[in-house]
């Protein structure tokens, strides 16, 4: 029986050593590539409000984490973005339900006034009120302090 052995030469092990590294290095630089614009809150009874602008898509979208220990689990409630003096910019929407301490959601803003928000944050604040309550104590609607970018 005959057998086939193949030579490696010098000259394809280092065009392939290179297509190696080029792929892996191509992949290491998408991985740190930022995956939108974040910003971030302390809310003035306790707690952290995360923002993240996400631009890339054919719409854009903020998405949105809000930790705050007053709401139950299966609360439901609503969200937007104030200027400092309390007037709406952005409504954020009625998201399903706050779970293990904290709530999220995304939308799609129905202008561009979202942009100044991402351009200067500590113009802006962001809110939080529970529409559905399943157990929490009626609260007034939660303010954060103004939004500052955030270290990723």
């Amino acid at each position: 029986m005959r057998s086939f052995r193949t030579r490696s030469t010098p000259a394809v092990a280092a065009a392939v050593g290179l297509a190696v590294l080029t792929s892996a290095t191509a992949v290491y630089a998408v991985g740190l590539q930022p995956d939108g614009t974040h910003l971030r809150a302390q809310w003035t009874t306790g707690g952290q409000a995360w923002l993240e602008l996400e631009d890339r898509n054919v719409e854009p979208s903020i998405c949105f984490i809000w930790d705050h220990p007053a709401p139950q689990d299966g609360d439901s409630f609503s969200s937007r973005i104030l200027t400092r003096t309390g007037t709406e910019v952005v409504d954020l929407g009625t998201a399903d339900q706050w779970v293990d301490g904290a709530g999220e959601g995304c939308e799609i803003p129905r202008d561009d006034r979202y942009r100044d928000v991402f351009a200067n944050p500590g113009n802006y604040v962001v809110e939080f009120e529970v529409v559905e309550n399943q157990g929490t104590a009626p609260t007034a609607p939660v303010r954060s302090g103004p939004l500052q970018p955030a270290t990723t």
